[in-house]
């Protein structure tokens, strides 16, 4: 199959937007497996238990710990995610916003490869065309 006219702008644009939500969507499929596997891991692991049943709580602890004094961001970007915009959390490939929109990726590259698929169907000669048979019953 021979090239018969160059790339479109068209062609090129579809590209420059598909590539990268099929690949975002790959890699948040991947950190969703990763991050099932460590849980089952750490649930299943008998190693690191500790008996926390005779442990007294004093009552200054559990004050701190309900005044929300105890909790705090694990990271200073867990914080500023919030803040900045989605297509910029996109386009740095967050991880916690790629798992959050797993799904919405998953569908933005089903629909992407349909049109694809279409498209390849329609306008290139991939396919041979063939002649309708009509049948008289």
């Amino acid at each position: 199959m021979a090239i018969s006219s160059p790339v479109t702008p068209g062609q090129v644009s579809f590209l420059l937007g598909v590539v990268p939500i099929i690949a975002a969507w790959i890699y948040s499929e991947f950190l969703e497996y990763k991050k099932n596997c460590n849980c089952s891991k750490a649930r299943h692991s008998d190693i690191n238990l500790v008996e926390v049943g005779n442990d007294t709580i004093k009552e200054d602890d559990k004050a701190v710990l309900l005044e929300g004094g105890g909790l705090h961001a694990a990271s200073p970007r867990a914080r500023s995610s919030s803040t900045t915009s989605p297509l910029i959390r996109f386009l740095l490939m967050d991880e916690s916003f790629l798992i959050e929109n797993r799904l919405t990726l998953r569908a933005i590259a089903e629909f992407s490869v349909l049109l694809a698929y279409y498209y390849i169907c329609d306008r290139t000669d991939v396919f041979n065309s063939s002649q309708k048979v009509k049948f008289f019953l």
